[in-house]
């Protein structure tokens, strides 16, 4: 639900719950807010309150697997993260530059983020192993295979490297598509957060944005590992978000 108020009244309350889950990580014992059922039901709740302050409501579909499962998406903004965050919390993989983001950055890393530098294979394989461990521990990863967020018109093929992690962990796949349709269907041009954009012009353009809308997650089977290589899985997870994709585009708004 949309909270009460203009775009600066909820950037106040947006800021006061940033800095309500700067004090309770603070007081959080070290990695209790990826390692614990109490930490997770946090971060799913912190998560919720972004999309309540931004006037996003969360429709999901299907059902997540429950850890270990690495779970991958397409993505079109850093409002994914509180989506898919606030349903099924792990090891998110963020960009590198998202750990330099004030106050973000650093709840993101100390919410159990792993960061990577795109472009650097050693960076890669260290993050993989990374992710490997964390599947070993029964712990959720969540991956954009994209590795850049779109316009949501379509999904872009996806880097195949870290879907080695499921290999080596011997854990499930769960594909997961996500939509911010308009009244039309189409995506909402408030989501998209790409190009030369700043966080905090996106940020002001979604506290802005006239109305409620809806971030669809829709969880859909999982693909198992046993037998392929990581190209193969992360084709086969294409192949399935694409097609699941490009059939909501052509549905009715309410036609899910």
């Amino acid at each position: 639900m949309k909270l009460p108020g203009g775009a600066p009244v909820r950037l106040l309350a947006l800021v006061g719950h940033a800095l309500w889950g700067v004090v309770v990580t603070v007081l959080a014992p070290s990695g209790a807010l990826s390692d614990s059922a109490g930490g997770r039901r946090i971060v799913r709740f912190w998560h919720r309150g972004v999309l309540a302050i931004l006037g996003i409501r969360l429709k999901a579909m299907g059902k997540p697997l429950k850890a270990p499962v690495l779970i991958v998406a397409n993505h079109i903004s850093w409002v994914d993260i509180a989506a898919l965050g606030a349903l099924c919390p792990g090891h998110f993989i963020a960009k590198s530059e998202i750990e330099a983001w004030p106050v973000i950055g650093w709840l993101a890393r100390q919410a159990g983020t792993y960061f990577i530098q795109r472009g650097d294979r050693n960076a890669s394989a260290g993050v993989a192993q990374r992710m490997t461990e964390a599947l070993l521990r029964h712990q959720s990863v969540l991956l954009f295979p994209e590795g850049t967020s779109t316009d949501g018109r379509e999904v872009r093929p996806f880097h195949a490297r870290l879907f080695s992690a499921a290999i080596d962990a011997d854990c499930p796949i769960q594909p997961v598509v996500l939509r911010y349709p308009d009244a039309q269907g189409a995506t909402h041009p408030a989501a998209p957060f790409i190009g030369n954009d700043t966080l905090v012009n996106h940020l002001w353009g979604l506290l802005r944005a006239r109305g409620e809308f809806t971030v669809e997650v829709r969880f859909l089977a999982p693909e198992l590992p046993a037998g392929l290589s990581a190209r193969a899985l992360a084709n086969r997870a294409y192949d399935v978000i694409a097609a699941h994709h490009a059939g909501m585009q052509e549905a009715p708004p309410d036609g899910h």
